[in-house]
């Protein structure tokens, strides 16, 4: 069951979010409710809900303000917008924050429960990642004792080991790049990883995933043989791994915005 918060001041509406949707059935136990985002932000300190159900417009710390304050502390936090201001500019604040969706007044019961199911859902598919990714770390501890420390959740941001296994799978990459069906699979395999773990790693030191690390040193490649005329633009697809050359055309012309022939004609 994932704990559900309401923060909604008009009494009516609150008793009936309470009353009208069948919360245990979709999988929800009701932690409590408040008045206020202030009255919300106390009964965070004493017990910490998996999902915020916040109305906008409310006295003394309006929803934005405490989906805000609420990530800060955790978050981990699910939010989720009950409001009657249909403008775009909450609607835009809410992308900036991260909220899961945006439920209009007047309640629906019907509404709610399915914006409700869908982010149950979303919510186990998280935990169920976050699962596989604290199995993969306790196998990297068991079997790497001494990368223990640097690799615990609370120095996820740090960590000389991450980082040289990072650079161990960057440097394979440089060397593997021109293999034909190279995979994220075959770098996780090399640095002792599982994929999704090698993912995240790689993503966290370089804003990138490591299937597109793969595709830029191809094109980059590509891009400094296509400077030397004498170079066939089908003996460079091979060269770099690429056995179709209008898939080696896209990817290129997505990444320089001009197609192999351009880019070489502008370069000579």
């Amino acid at each position: 069951m994932f704990k559900l918060l309401i923060a909604e001041d008009v009494r009516t509406v609150r008793e009936a979010l309470v009353h009208s949707v069948p919360w245990e059935k979709i999988g929800i136990s009701l932690l409590g409710t408040a008045a206020n985002g202030e009255e919300a932000l106390a009964l965070l300190d004493r017990e910490v809900p998996d999902l915020l159900l916040t109305d906008i417009g409310m006295p003394r710390m309006n929803g934005l303000e405490l989906i805000e304050a609420v990530k800060l502390r955790n978050p981990d936090i699910s939010c989720i917008i009950l409001s009657g201001l249909n403008e775009f500019e909450h609607a835009r604040q809410a992308i900036k924050l991260q909220v899961l969706d945006y439920i209009l007044k007047p309640i629906d019961p019907d509404d709610i429960e399915r914006v409700m199911s869908k982010a149950v859902a979303e919510m186990r598919k998280q935990r169920a990642e976050r699962h596989e990714v604290a199995v993969a770390e306790q196998t990297i501890k068991a079997a790497l004792p001494n990368l223990s420390q640097t690799l615990s959740p609370e120095n996820w941001s740090g960590g000389l080991k991450k980082k040289k296994l990072v650079e161990q799978a960057i440097q394979y990459i440089k060397e593997s790049y021109c293999r034909k069906n190279l995979t994220l699979s075959d770098v996780a395999e090399v640095v002792g990883l599982s994929d999704k773990y090698l993912n995240l790693l790689v993503k966290e030191a370089t804003g990138t995933t490591t299937n597109h690390l793969i595709i830029r040193f191809r094109m980059e490649e590509a891009a400094r043989l296509l400077k030397d005329p004498a170079n066939k633009i089908y003996e460079i697809c091979d060269k770099i791994g690429y056995a179709d050359q209008d898939h080696f055309r896209e990817t290129f012309k997505k990444l320089y915005g001009l197609t192999p022939t351009e880019y070489r004609n502008r370069s000579l």
